[in-house]
């Protein structure tokens, strides 16, 4: 997979080497252009090395053909297990109050009206460690970064030998939006508005800006709230004094339920279903890691297709929830403890419900007494054992403190999911083993090699 794409990659990295000078001077140029269009993650520029990531329209294929064969697979197993109760709470994690919430009636259809399915480069491959499937973030960083790199000396020369596209999360999750809004939810608005509702003291408060803005241009009115502002007249979600017919949700419902005294309103426009919110209250039914153990456990996986199955297999890592249980690893008999226990350079440890890396305890960088502690600490909290994923590393031409040099990095494809489609990706770099932003990582735009 690596292959087709190393001539384009070494021809950047020429570009970048054959004048160093200009090079810091557009390195200089790309971090001045994104605090200037305030595409910024608290106020740290998110790209910092000049080549952005590629696919070939080849591979690019396979992680649409293969999201939409997992995407059907959750799809099944949740029509098929997810009616019942004690297996939310049992066996996906769910907490009481999460699945009264996923119980209140909405039009709504989709478990997630929009998600990102988040993995790593492997060797030859990819493999998904998590869905986010509840308020994935990212889509105007990735579109505006694709807009100031293809204003970059560097890429335009580049482009002349390696013609390339750029397909837009934010072009294609809002069309999505709206889309749901007039065909499951039946809102009747052409013009819709939204609000954009979260916490606005968080580090990407700026991209909400940027989807307002984005919005505006296209003619839609968009506010931007905090939940504890909001107002429910008749029925209907009121933000900053406007009423609301789409409201984008950005508030994780963990936060929600934390504050759930001081934004009434939030959950009584829900109830009401006037104001349509997307995502939905539904979406902790895939949002949460433990899915992967539902995708990987033949007690749950007899009810899909061979061709599901078989993506599976390929570029899903095997998961469970973590508790003391038999069951099987790769068809031999388990005591999950014990096995997680005794081979940690093959496991990692997450919160079944987190994100950014938090929690993450990586089983092959910790001793076998830190892996300990580790687990019995996630034994007494909500988390998964995960397969480790075997992360190819790609060298970078970056401007480091000694100058520049190649530095190997791990990369992050994280392809968003709009109903069955995959609409663009975003791709994060690091020089450790988490690309997350909020543990450090770089973001940057994914341009498709057209011709390779």
């Amino acid at each position: 997979m690596h292959t087709r794409l190393q001539p384009a990659i070494d021809y950047y990295h020429s570009l970048i080497a054959r004048d160093l000078r200009a090079a810091e001077e557009q390195l200089d140029l790309l971090r001045t252009q994104q605090a200037e269009r305030r595409v910024l993650f608290g106020d740290r520029p998110l790209a910092g090395c000049l080549r952005p990531t590629f696919l070939t329209e080849t591979t690019y294929t396979e992680v649409q053909d293969t999201v939409y064969l997992i995407r059907q697979a959750v799809l099944r197993i949740a029509a098929a297990f997810f009616n019942d109760y004690d297996r939310l709470r049992n066996e996906l994690g769910m907490q009481e109050w999460e699945v009264e919430l996923a119980s209140i009636p909405t039009n709504v259809i989709r478990l997630a009206a929009t998600a990102r399915m988040d993995s790593f480069m492997t060797t030859d491959s990819f493999k998904f460690v998590e869905i986010n499937a509840e308020v994935p973030a990212g889509i105007a960083y990735i579109h505006e970064l694709a807009r100031i790199f293809r204003d970059l000396p560097v890429f335009r020369a580049f482009e002349q030998k390696y013609p390339v596209r750029f397909v837009s999360p934010l072009e294609h999750t809002f069309a999505a939006l709206i889309q749901i809004y007039h065909e499951q939810f039946d809102g009747r608005e052409e013009k819709p508005t939204f609000a954009i509702v979260d916490h606005l003291d968080v580090p990407t408060v700026h991209e909400f800006r940027l989807i307002q803005a984005y919005l505006q241009r296209l003619g839609y009115a968009c506010e931007i709230a905090d939940p504890r502002t909001l107002a429910c007249r008749d029925g209907w979600i009121y933000a900053n004094g406007r009423k609301i017919d789409i409201l984008y949700r950005r508030l994780l419902l963990n936060e929600f339920y934390a504050m759930k005294d001081d934004c009434k309103a939030f959950l009584e426009g829900y109830m009401a279903q006037k104001t349509c919110y997307l995502n939905s209250f539904r979406t902790k039914m895939v949002h949460k890691k433990a899915i992967f153990s539902f995708l990987t456990d033949e007690r749950y996986t007899h009810v899909l297709t061979e061709e599901q199955r078989r993506a599976i297999d390929r570029h899903i890592p095997w998961t469970r929830l973590l508790r003391p249980m038999k069951t099987t690893f790769r068809g031999l008999k388990i005591d999950l403890l014990e096995f997680a226990r005794n081979n940690r350079q093959y496991f990692i440890l997450k919160p079944n419900d987190e994100y950014g890396g938090k929690g993450v305890t990586l089983g092959f960088a910790v001793s076998q007494p830190e892996w300990d502690a580790a687990l019995d600490e996630a034994l007494d909290n909500d988390y998964v054992v995960q397969e480790c994923v075997d992360i190819h590393r790609e060298p970078f031409l970056m401007k480091t403190e000694n100058g520049w040099a190649p530095v190997p990095v791990v990369i992050d494809l994280d392809p968003y999911v709009n109903g069955p489609s995959v609409g663009g990706c975003l791709t994060r770099i690091s020089t450790s083993n988490l690309a997350n932003v909020t543990a450090g990582g770089g973001t940057l735009p994914l341009f498709i090699l057209r011709y390779a």
